[in-house]
């Protein structure tokens, strides 16, 4: 009877012949997800950490930041040199099938990219000095402004798809939604790792409007990265966004997906007032 239990063995059997089929099907080597997320996160890499300019990290009192724009940058070199793996994780956990663990992921990535944006358009010294020192806090007193005021303020009608990702990151019910299936007679969850092109859908969906959000806030907080661009950069970078923008166009008339797209469509766009200020 073991014998035919799940095993370790036979769940990375399936990890190899998930990440086969998704691969083809989300083309792999065709101008597809594959290519353009992984095109996506190195545009990223090469820029926050190589075209960048450098900034001293502290400010003269050692203690916390004076300037905003200073502190502004050094915050957000600090979200883009983790977040970069974070996308690196959850595109593994994607092509591996670990649907409801990469949405996870999603959910940190959104999370604290509308804290940064939130930050930017507040252009608020104390709440990066707060950002920085997480729940312990500056001086005692700790960023005290709810997700959902940063949300209704920087991208109106988001939370609520925010809290979907919160939900299966909670492991509510929410959670099993991605390995689930219904029929009229009984309720049944996928046993081991099974491809689902229609629930990985959902997250290269998220994927993919936060990597394009990332990549036009690198360029506006750090402008010199375009002025730096080497041909190769310019031409993947421009050859990316132009795939990004058109799956945003593509997101923009499926009724399914519409609501969510104008919320997250705020998110992407740095507005006129924002690049003014930098």
């Amino acid at each position: 009877m073991e014998d035919n239990w799940l095993s370790i063995n036979h769940i990375e059997e399936q990890e190899i012949d998930i990440q086969s089929k998704t691969e083809e099907f989300f083309g792999k080597g065709r101008n597809g997800f594959c290519d353009y997320a992984l095109n996506s996160i190195e545009l990223m890499i090469h820029g926050v950490l190589y075209l960048r300019d450098n900034d001293k990290f502290i400010d003269e009192n050692k203690n916390q930041y004076n300037d905003f724009k200073h502190a502004l940058r050094i915050f957000s070199y600090l979200h883009y040199q983790r977040i970069i793996y974070t996308f690196k994780a959850s595109y593994n956990l994607l092509l591996q099938g670990y649907y409801t663990e990469s949405a996870n992921l999603m959910r940190h990535v959104v999370e604290t990219f509308v804290r940064l944006r939130y930050i930017a358009k507040e252009e608020s010294i104390d709440l990066v000095n707060k950002a920085l020192f997480g729940h312990r806090g500056n001086k005692g007193k700790k960023f005290n402004v709810t997700h959902k005021e940063q949300f209704d303020d920087i991208a109106p009608g988001l939370y609520r798809y925010y809290r979907i990702l919160c939900d299966i990151a909670h492991g509510s019910m929410a959670s099993h939604i991605l390995k689930l299936n219904i029929s009229k007679e009984k309720l049944n969850f996928d046993t081991g790792i099974v491809f689902r092109p229609e629930e990985s859908t959902f997250v290269i969906n998220q994927c993919s409007v936060y990597l394009l959000a990332h990549i036009e806030f690198m360029t506006w907080i750090f402008p010199e990265i375009k002025k730096k661009m080497f041909e190769g950069y310019a031409i993947k970078y421009h050859e990316t966004l132009s795939i990004l923008w058109s799956l945003m166009k593509d997101i923009s008339g499926c009724e399914q997906d519409k609501k969510w797209y104008e919320a997250v469509q705020h998110l992407v766009k740095i507005q006129e007032k924002e690049k003014e200020a930098v």
